[in-house]
């Protein structure tokens, strides 16, 4: 499959959030899925988002069509050279229309458990990575 049948449309779906839910808020959904594909820190992916998206708002003046497309242009390269850099962030690339439906933004907000019972012990979070130990040693 071409990545750019991908790309293209996830460059699309990534500046109209940025136009309509927020830096912040798209920075945040990137971050949070790249740190799971890649093992980077969210935290340095946060960085380099944000001078990305200070990059891409040197090139644009407002709202306009004109304004839009550059967006979908600069995040079109940006894309397609993080993946070159690491393939499997394809698949993030391939969900950016999450952030135009909300499913994104609740996924990565939203953790849910019901307990109707005893338990001794109950851990609920998002997010986990390293080794974890339960219980006595």
């Amino acid at each position: 499959m071409d990545p750019m049948t991908v790309i293209l449309p996830g460059a699309q779906s990534l500046a109209t959030a940025i136009l309509t839910d927020g830096w912040t808020s798209v920075r945040t959904f990137l971050a949070r899925r790249w740190s799971r594909q890649t093992q980077d820190p969210q935290d340095a992916i946060e960085e380099r988002l944000n001078a990305a998206h200070a990059q891409a708002a040197g090139v644009t003046t407002g709202d306009t069509e004109q304004d839009r497309a550059l967006l979908r242009a600069y995040w079109t390269g940006y894309l397609t050279a993080a993946v070159a850099e690491h393939p499997p962030l394809l698949d993030l690339v391939r969900d950016l229309h999450h952030m135009r439906t909300g499913a994104g933004a609740e996924a990565a907000s939203s953790v849910h458990n019901t307990n109707n019972g005893t338990a001794n012990n109950l851990v609920q979070g998002r997010d986990f990575s390293g080794g974890f130990t339960f219980g006595t040693q």
